[in-house]
């Protein structure tokens, strides 16, 4: 009886040592994939935004392109914050992707490439 409590305990003892390391790799997989989402996902939006912001803004060619440009910064710097501000991952992604390929979508149109 005081081998099967023992062989119990330490069985229990690896189970929690197993679910603390998942849940530490789970956490870290988190954290890179909302860094990747803020740096690629957000650079990759605000170059497609700014392209369209920059055909949309009914000002001269040139200034509409450096009003643009210097709204980028903004516009990636919130993109930033945003990510790390959502607590679901694949919100984030998903919200991502979609306005990334709607602005995409609506710069192709207005520029005649599809």
């Amino acid at each position: 009886m005081h081998a099967q409590s023992i062989k119990n305990s330490q069985t229990l003892s690896i189970r929690s040592k197993l679910s603390q390391a998942y849940q530490a790799h789970a956490y870290r997989f988190a954290v890179i994939s909302r860094f990747f989402a803020a740096i690629v996902g957000g650079y990759t939006f605000t170059a497609v935004f700014t392209a369209l912001l920059s055909i949309i803004l009914p000002l001269k060619k040139s200034d509409a392109v450096l009003l643009s440009i210097s709204l980028t910064i903004l516009v990636y710097s919130c993109v930033f914050i945003w990510v790390f501000a959502v607590k679901s991952l694949p919100k984030i992604w998903i919200t991502i992707l979609l306005t990334t390929s709607g602005c995409a979508l609506i710069l192709s149109l207005l520029k005649g490439w599809l």
